[in-house]
């Protein structure tokens, strides 16, 4: 095939250079935004990793990442785990224990509250008293002790999922730490955080833990962390630490409590997986929408 030979007055064009790596040319504007303005190198929309170069014909052109790198903060009871029948087990347990009734899992779930002793205080109308408390505690172990941990349906292959995608996890619960540990163990889960971290002292605000595991985590960009969580006291505690947070709805919690929390809502863990990585937005550019409804997991509580 014969070269086309440029009109007079004209110049052959260079073919395309590489573009240096980490240079704003290389970002790949999301959906919505101009690429007329990269944002600066070390705002929460620059992505930061090296952009890959490819050959298109004869023009190398820079295939820059889509997403940018996001850290999800996860929650374990309620959210990775299905476990709101054990739950129920347990504090009904522990209600007979003190000569209380049982409860049933939508008592329950209108009822939650942390810290745990406000929660037997709204169930048994009346506050828990000194005495019964120490009985309470340890018929609660007991049963947290025996359980094997019911791992919510898919969430194993979604975690693998964000991890090939060189987003960053971990996970933090209320649970007691060595049983957390070991609960996170025999799910086979505990490569796919870069820290696991349960509760230390009793009483313990998961605001309070939250702050501690970020700095412990070293995070410098809180705009890139999203808390997937399962009841309000999880918004809360990802507002109290700038962070962002979704909640779902397969948890302990209703669907009618968790619309008041001021974040977004979705019913499955995939849905919420999507908000956080393909909307890593500034804290002021939060979702408005309270309920979005992206698809159910396939085994809901009971």
């Amino acid at each position: 095939m014969a070269h086309r030979v440029p009109a007079p007055g004209r110049t052959r064009q260079r073919p395309h250079r590489p573009i240096p790596v980490g240079s704003p040319l290389s970002w790949h504007p999301p959906t919505g935004c101009s690429a007329a303005r990269a944002p600066a190198l070390g705002s929460p929309l620059h992505d930061g990793r090296a952009a890959v170069p490819y050959m298109r014909g004869t023009a190398l052109l820079v295939a820059a990442p889509t997403a940018s790198a996001v850290h999800i903060v996860w929650d374990w009871n309620g959210t990775l785990l299905d476990d709101l029948s054990c739950m129920v087990d347990a504090v009904s347990a522990c209600q007979e224990a003190i000569g209380e009734p049982p409860v049933d899992a939508a008592t329950y779930r209108r009822q939650h509250c942390l810290p745990g002793r406000a929660l037997h205080d709204r169930l048994c109308g009346r506050p828990v008293t000194d005495a019964e408390w120490p009985t309470i505690t340890r018929t609660f172990a007991e049963h947290m002790a025996a359980r094997h941990p019911p791992l919510r349906a898919g969430a194993a292959a979604l975690l693998e999922s964000v991890a090939r995608r060189k987003h960053t996890q971990s996970l933090l619960s209320l649970t007691d730490d060595p049983q957390l540990r070991r609960e996170v163990e025999q799910t086979g889960l505990t490569p796919v955080f870069e820290r696991i971290e349960g509760r230390h002292e009793p009483g313990t605000a998961k605001s309070v833990a939250l702050e501690q595991h970020l700095r412990m985590l070293g995070v410098r960009d809180r705009r890139r962390v999203v808390l997937i969580g399962d009841t309000t006291d999880d918004a809360e505690a990802a507002r109290a630490c700038g962070v962002r947070a979704v909640v779902h709805t397969g948890g302990f919690e209703p669907l009618e409590k968790l619309r008041t929390a001021g974040v977004p809502v979705v019913d499955s863990l995939r849905a919420a997986v999507q908000l956080a990585v393909e909307r890593p937005t500034r804290i002021s550019e939060q979702p408005a929408l309270p309920n979005v409804p992206l698809g159910r997991d396939t085994r809901r509580p009971r």
